[in-house]
């Protein structure tokens, strides 16, 4: 009534390990029967030449006939031995796939609890949270562009008066002529530049003798 004694329900791969315990069982039984067979045909192909050469037909014919149904006995008994071969994979089969579809089963169930468990509302918002501030940190990086970008200009000026104030200090200040006297012409700006010191000429060694 409370289930004492009673013993629990065997698995598909238990259950396919005793199929083949007794499938093999069942093939060395036919394979001893097969033995005796063969002994029994040797000891008749025996007979039946001592048979004939005595000259006994009838004997002969008797014993030949015993011959035929041990032979035909042997061919069943192979087939039989075959049969349970394959009756032993079919039951293979079926446990590997009694085995597939209790993992599936398994495999459905946990998925269905974690499903139950997943909050699709706080899901949504935390994808909503990451896009805003993804959107953030991108704002962010343009503006620390732009001020890079603003700061380098700024370099460039600073570069353009350094190269003028040096410009200046050799005389070679073109950008204050050019803003003192926009219409005066550029032969007339190098005429009042200051000019080179003339090299005195070389004489040759002759005359510094003389």
């Amino acid at each position: 009534m409370f289930g004492f004694g009673k013993e629990p329900k065997k698995t598909a791969r238990e259950q396919a390990r005793e199929a083949k315990r007794e499938i093999a069982h069942g093939q060395r039984d036919l394979e001893r029967e097969k033995m005796t067979l063969e002994r029994q045909e040797k000891q008749l192909v025996v007979d039946i030449k001592k048979a004939a050469k005595d000259g006994n037909q009838a004997g002969t014919k008797i014993l030949a006939k015993q011959l035929v149904q041990i032979r035909a006995q042997k061919e069943k008994l192979m087939v039989m031995k075959v049969s349970l071969g394959g009756i032993g994979m079919q039951a293979s089969a079926m446990a590997a796939q009694q085995t597939m579809v209790a993992t599936m089963e398994k495999t459905t169930k946990t998925m269905v609890a974690a499903n139950k468990q997943m909050d699709m509302s706080r899901i949504q918002k935390t994808l909503m949270e990451f896009e805003k501030q993804s959107e953030l940190m991108s704002m962010g990086q343009e503006m620390i562009d732009d001020t890079l970008i603003d700061a380098f200009d700024d370099d460039e000026v600073e570069e353009d008066l350094v190269v003028d104030q040096v410009l200046a200090e050799i005389g070679l200040a073109l950008h204050t002529q050019l803003a003192d006297a926009p219409t005066q012409s550029l032969e007339a700006m190098l005429s009042q530049l200051p000019e080179a010191p003339k090299a005195s000429p070389v004489l040759p060694s002759a005359a510094l003798k003389q």
